[in-house]
């Protein structure tokens, strides 16, 4: 599987492609081909002050200013691959992340029923983040513990073929 931040790629794209104004240029002037500067001025008026008029991209752009250097570089480092991507391999990844997230949202609606819940929208969006929050730390740990357990029996797989193949090799002569 995938790591949750690769599956982001996409979406924080799309995200930054629109909060940045890359996505849509200004129109062009009539006849003398160059930008409407003033435009172009208010909107990178517009999005410095959080002026953006949807709360999602107010929401997107604090997002984006909280992340740290090392995951600011991260996001540009998967932002540029991205864009780099075949249109191909982007639907692929768009499709594995729909179906992700289907999946995730019927293991939360399963959660809810299981635990004998009658919920209102804000509190199932509280349970759905709570509940996607531990799942993902829930992963990794199990993620970390098979690979605790795999790189012990990786080594002596290694150090049984090592023998194999050593000595039925014989090694070259200078």
């Amino acid at each position: 599987m995938a790591r949750p931040d690769c599956l982001l790629i996409p979406v924080l794209a799309a995200v930054a492609l629109a909060t940045s104004g890359i996505a849509q240029e200004p129109p062009q002037g009539v006849g003398d081909g160059k930008r409407d500067e003033k435009k172009e001025g208010d909107r990178g008026k517009h999005y410095r002050e959080g002026k953006d008029k949807s709360p999602e991209m107010q929401n997107v752009r604090r997002a984006l200013e909280a992340l740290s250097p090392e995951q600011k570089k991260r996001f540009e480092e998967n932002f540029y691959k991205w864009s780099n991507l075949p249109p191909e391999e982007k639907k692929s990844l768009r499709h594995r992340d729909e179906s992700r997230r289907k999946r995730m949202a019927q293991d939360i609606d399963e959660a809810i029923q299981k635990a004998g819940l009658t919920l209102d929208q804000t509190q199932k969006e509280q349970f759905s983040q709570r509940y996607t929050e531990e799942r993902r730390k829930l992963e990794e740990e199990l993620r970390n513990e098979m690979n605790e357990k795999r790189q012990p029996r990786l080594e002596a797989i290694v150090g049984k073929l090592a023998k194999e193949f050593g000595s039925a090799t014989p090694a070259p002569t200078p």
